[in-house]
């Protein structure tokens, strides 16, 4: 059989969040965004399957993994009809692997150690799966960082709620986007770090009922990346996406949920870049003509 010399398939090769390059955490450098897996399961919550969050994640990347393949380098915004300019995304992009398995205190030291270490490098840590208690350690890894939650419930009321799941207090927000993106610009304290908490349960249950906290109401795919757009274009330390379950029965439940986090992350990861930063708004559309 010959050897293959055109590009391989996009579901073939080593798997890497967007066909990123591996690094050791102790080659991050400042300005990279690091993806780093958390495959474990959460005990506590009502089915399992957490664990199978970041290879799935990887897994529907890799369809917009243009940047390292020939075929797909010159990506177009369909919305603005105008290229995409994206120099540095491959090497500024990395993935250095998943936390190795071990106790559940080795599991959260690790998490611990990583998150501080890719925040001292003075880069951004984007992390694919966990649980409540996992965020929790990302928290305590960055001194007195903000956190802003994208659904999830209402832990502390000194973050900022974006669709949060209802509860006892009923804390969803009544003002209009703008007005809560205003009230976001004004919370934030660039002094301190910033943790994101994107949790599945933002998006509203008609396109996506695969996380384990289902919910009534919710945000459509655009007002998420609208906003995972202006988070990016602040000094985020560190990203954790949530609440996936890819052993949901459904095989198209299943797609859409992973499609979802990771359309919508490219967004946060094209602003934290400062790629598309001229054309607010357009970055939900960029995928389509690479899919």
């Amino acid at each position: 059989m010959p050897l293959r010399s055109a590009p391989l398939p996009r579901m073939a090769g080593h798997l890497s969040f967007m066909r990123s390059q591996t690094k050791a955490i102790s080659d991050v450098g400042s300005g990279d965004l690091a993806v780093m897996g958390i495959p474990f399961e959460d005990t506590s919550a009502p089915h399992a399957g957490q664990s199978l969050a970041p290879r799935a994640l990887r897994e529907t990347s890799v369809y917009f993994g243009w940047h390292a393949n020939p075929q797909f380098s010159h990506p177009v915004d369909i919305d603005a009809r105008q290229d995409i300019s994206t120099d540095g995304l491959h090497e500024r992009l990395c993935d250095i692997g998943d936390i190795a398995p071990g106790s559940e205190g080795a599991i959260h030291a690790a998490l611990k150690a990583a998150t501080r270490q890719i925040s001292d490098n003075g880069a951004c840590a984007i992390i694919l799966g966990g649980s409540d208690r996992m965020s929790e350690t990302v928290q305590s890894a960055l001194s007195h960082c903000q956190t802003a939650q994208l659904g999830c419930r209402p832990v502390d009321a000194r973050d900022f709620h974006i669709a949060p799941l209802p509860n006892e207090g009923g804390t969803t927000c009544t003002l209009d986007p703008a007005a809560h993106r205003a009230a976001f610009c004004e919370w934030r304290d660039a002094s301190k770090p910033l943790f994101v908490r994107f949790d599945l349960s933002v998006f509203e249950t008609s396109l996506s009922a695969l996380c384990d906290q289902p919910r009534l109401g919710g945000c459509d795919l655009e007002t998420v990346v609208q906003w995972l757009e202006l988070l990016g274009q602040h000094d985020v330390s560190a990203i954790m996406l949530t609440g996936l379950n890819p052993n949901r029965p459904g095989m198209g439940v299943v797609k859409v949920g992973q499609r979802l986090m990771v359309t919508a992350l490219l967004a946060f990861i094209y602003a934290r870049l400062g790629f598309g930063t001229d054309h607010p708004g357009s970055q939900n559309s960029k995928e389509n003509v690479l899919t």
